[in-house]
């Protein structure tokens, strides 16, 4: 059993609390949808939002490019995208998807390392610098990395505004043996966005459960409404987030 110290209730220890009882706005409420909120009766009232409406939740966050997923690419479960260039069937830009690029919202800077480097999958490729700090990310695969987009040096919310295409951030040469298993087609790509973003409803609501020591003003303590989850976690728990999505 679970104690929520925001609502003074025992949970079972399966409950999944809604989004808005764990940012203080409604008393009690358990999640029956699995945190898949877009058509939730609850959710739409309380956003004033009609049934028919095509309007993405404010607990979601993404909008933009969230949904994008061009089919002349390939994905990664890490919400990283890959796609042939020049003539070279080894050569391969490389940048983050719009999904994880709308959610981390503003991108400050990209750092990248020197070039030519190799690296094995996983390694640290660059991090993207945003308010809250920085997202490590890693290499989709063994490679070489040869370019990265200078561009994105004096322009870098490119990687939220175009990340398909002058948002890209590294050109590299694949090392192995030029498979890509593991990768995700756009519509498996689409797919998987949708369960992470559940994922990440998810994990959000139960931070705010946990503990509210840090969660800022909401409607019982301050009068202020706040849907947006930045602001509900707090910057350090909210990277946490997205640490554990973009990778």
């Amino acid at each position: 059993m679970v104690m929520s110290n925001a609502h003074s209730r025992i949970l079972p220890e399966d409950a999944l609390p809604c989004v808005w009882m764990s940012a203080g706005l409604v008393a009690y409420r358990l999640c029956d949808r699995e945190f898949d909120c877009d058509d939730c009766p609850l959710d739409l009232a309380l956003r004033g939002v009609s049934p028919t409406s095509q309007s993405d939740p404010p607990t979601a966050v993404p909008s933009g490019h969230a949904t994008e997923f061009p089919e002349d690419r390939l994905y990664s479960t890490g919400h990283l995208w890959i796609q042939q260039c020049g003539g070279h069937g080894k050569d391969l830009r490389v940048g983050l998807d719009g999904f994880a690029s709308d959610l981390m919202g503003h991108c400050v800077a990209v750092r990248s390392g020197r070039i030519p480097r190799r690296l094995s999958r996983g390694a640290l490729v660059f991090e993207v610098k945003i308010p809250e700090g920085t997202l490590p990310i890693g290499a989709p695969c063994d490679c070489e990395v040869v370019q990265w987009n200078r561009a994105l040096s004096q322009r870098p919310q490119q990687v939220n505004t175009d990340p398909y295409g002058e948002g890209w951030i590294a050109q590299i040469t694949t090392t192995g043996d030029g498979r890509f298993d593991g990768f995700l087609s756009a519509l498996d790509a689409r797919e998987q966005a949708r369960l992470d973003l559940r994922g990440f409803r998810r994990r959000a609501a139960l931070f705010l459960l946990t503990d509210t020591a840090d969660v800022g003003a909401c409607l019982p303590d301050g009068g202020a409404v706040l849907t947006d989850l930045r602001q509900m976690l707090g910057g350090g728990r909210y990277l946490q987030l997205l640490r554990e999505l973009a990778h």
